[in-house]
């Protein structure tokens, strides 16, 4: 558990040596507890919350077995599936575009790396989150920008990993972290909701 914490705060200095860090992690077992606890802390710090105060998501469910009204208390089970899905789904893109190229991969440590990396980075968007709601909430455009601008921090944790776990450089580090996050926008438009 120790270790555990101390890769997770490697994550807000250098992401080298957050990388570094990460090389004697358990993996995967360390990426698939840090997606489930992001899962359970956005659920019972942000979703469970809005959701007791009574708020409505600015944008209607595309799911009509959910009503708009209730959509953040299916939120708070329904984010850590969306989670676990684009932790898979974008290890999965980085991993497949190594042996691509010609890499070695291995996909328990992009698990890991990746995991690791979304869990440094939810901690730092439920701050900010709060702060947008407590400011009065201006716009849900701009907070999925800003979500946008804060996931930088994700893209310099998993590049530095990449470039010291399979040896690539930043260019196809920064591409392959861009597909990964591309491959999972369609399931956070789908499912996910501003916390408005």
């Amino acid at each position: 558990m120790r270790g555990f914490l101390r890769v997770w705060l490697a994550g807000y200095g250098a992401p080298g040596r957050f990388a570094e860090a990460l090389e004697a992690a358990p993996a995967p077992q360390w990426g698939l507890a840090a997606t489930a606890l992001r899962g359970l802390v956005d659920a019972l710090l942000l979703y469970l919350p809005v959701a007791l105060l009574g708020r409505t998501p600015p944008t209607p469910s595309y799911i009509s077995l959910f009503a708009t009204e209730s959509y953040y208390y299916a939120l708070i089970w329904l984010a850590p599936l969306v989670f676990m899905a684009q932790w898979l789904l974008g290890a999965g893109i980085i991993h497949l575009g190594l042996r691509l190229s010609g890499r070695a991969s291995d996909m328990d440590r992009i698990l890991n790396l990746t995991g690791l990396a979304s869990l440094v980075v939810a901690a730092i968007l439920i701050v900010w989150d709060w702060l947008w709601l407590l400011v009065g909430g201006l716009n849900q455009y701009l907070l999925g920008l800003s979500h946008l601008l804060i996931d930088i921090w994700w893209f310099a944790l998993v590049v530095a990993g990449l470039r010291r776990g399979a040896g690539i450089g930043v260019g196809r580090a920064i591409l392959l972290c861009a597909l990964a996050m591309a491959a999972g926008l369609p399931l956070a438009m789908l499912f996910m909701r501003a916390p408005l």
